[in-house]
């Protein structure tokens, strides 16, 4: 018997028995569709993720020489940021300086570009008549823009050493009833604006501890003009902080030579890792770095952790789908089984029999992976829009779509259909022709 003979009699198998045939095409639909939309949501999510915490210390490796916070998890990675740039953690005991000698040797890494050291604290930031406590950065205004890409767009005109200047992120500016509108510094601006914007805002810093103290230095000059205000970023260092001059925060803040934060700018993300091993060899693991590829790594294996658990959910669904074709075939064989003996009373083989219900086993597989992998591409879009918009997020998210790995679940779709139709096809070619025929005589 010729292929395409083979392939004309499984058609009109399925055609005789399309309610069936449907209801187990249907299950495997399913259980596709559901495994690819978890597949192309879980790499959009990773996608978004990674696009942008780049944002988050872009080519930057924070070090601080507070207690190290050990682990690189989700909770791990949540008190590194508590540690580094959250107002109420910024007194936390320091254990080894960051003096000359440890910014020489940083430098002398391979694959770091520059080091930008910063003085933190906590103040007190009054305008007009309001006040707030903030955590500061101070720090060389000349580098700032390795900290702060988008202050490139909005960050010329001044001579930064004419007089106190302070950036302040947008969150700090509405706590403290600060018009905003005037100028945000990541948008590029006209420099007249600029101008009259530092004019109308003068604000004055001082240290919260000497204030709590009542040993305030009355000598500094404490008043600052607002050179900007950043726009939210997401970034914790950009929007928690208010920025000033290092020689202007060592004033303020009382401190030493010895900075409590170093920003290492390095300029091959491949080298990170390494650039960090080298660091905690140094200071003998007793500093805490935070860089944005550790975030990414973090939160990616968080989402796949995720998404393998509820792709296991979802496998459950192909193996209803796989019953369904053992059941499918079964019943085909049962009540072909005439046309089994006559086969075999023609010359038919068991490999001839054995084929033929193979063949209708992979024709379901292959339509049910077909329409699950398009139902799965509209279904994740479906899902995403809808759940974005009935919780009202307004982010970026879409579904990627993996050419290799919906090819896998295709292929792993079909392969299971061919295993699920292999015992009630083998059973099938087992079947006497005598047996067949004298069974319907």
């Amino acid at each position: 018997m010729e292929f395409k003979e083979i392939l004309f009699l499984t058609y009109s198998s399925i055609k005789e028995r399309k309610t069936r045939n449907a209801l187990t095409i249907l299950m495997i639909i399913m259980g596709c569709g559901l495994l690819v939309s978890l597949n192309s949501l879980s790499q959009g999510l990773i996608y978004f993720v990674e696009q942008n915490f780049k944002k988050i210390l872009p080519n930057q490796i924070v070090i601080s020489n507070t207690d190290k916070i050990q682990g690189s998890n989700i909770d791990g990675i949540r008190n590194k940021l508590q540690v580094l740039f959250d107002q109420n953690m910024t007194l936390v005991g320091k254990n080894i300086p960051f003096d000359n000698k440890a910014m020489q040797y940083l430098k002398d890494i391979p694959g770091v570009q520059l080091i930008n050291p910063a003085f933190q604290g906590v103040v007190m930031l009054n305008y007009q008549n309001y006040s707030q406590v903030t955590n500061v950065l101070a720090l060389d205004f000349n580098n700032l823009t390795n900290i702060i890409p988008d202050l490139d767009k909005g960050f010329d005109g001044p001579n930064l050493t004419s007089q106190n200047y302070v950036i302040i992120p947008q969150k700090l500016s509405e706590k403290i009833f600060m018009n905003s509108s005037g100028l945000i510094i990541n948008n590029a601006v006209e420099n007249e604006d600029r101008d009259q914007f530092i004019d109308d805002n003068q604000v004055t810093i001082n240290n919260l501890k000497a204030l709590t103290s009542g040993k305030s230095n009355l000598s500094i000059n404490n008043t600052f003009a607002v050179l900007g205000i950043i726009n939210s970023t997401g970034n914790p260092i950009i929007d928690n902080s208010i920025f000033i001059d290092v020689q202007k925060g060592k004033e303020i803040l009382e401190k030493s030579d010895d900075y409590d934060l170093l920003f290492l700018t390095y300029d091959n993300i491949d080298k990170v890792d390494s650039i960090v091993k080298d660091v905690q060899k140094y200071f003998n693991n007793q500093v805490t770095t935070l860089n944005s590829l550790e975030i990414i790594k973090s939160l990616t294996k968080f989402i796949v952790g995720i998404s393998t658990f509820i792709s296991s959910i979802a496998i459950f669904s192909l193996i209803v789908g796989s019953i369904g074709i053992i059941i499918t075939i079964y019943t085909s064989v049962v009540e072909r089984t005439r046309e089994i003996g006559i086969i075999k009373a023609l010359g038919g083989t068991n490999r001839v029999i054995l084929g033929m219900f193979l063949t209708e086993s992979v024709f379901l597989g292959i339509i049910g992976a077909v329409v699950g992998i398009v139902f799965g591409f509209l279904g994740s879009h479906f899902l995403l829009s809808g759940f974005l918009y009935f919780l009202n997020l307004p982010l970026n998210i879409y579904p990627v779509f993996n050419i290799i790995e919906i090819s896998k679940i295709g292929i792993i779709v079909i392969v299971l259909s061919i295993f699920s139709g292999l015992y009630p096809a083998y059973k099938g070619s087992k079947i006497s022709p005598v047996h067949a025929l004298s069974k319907y005589s």
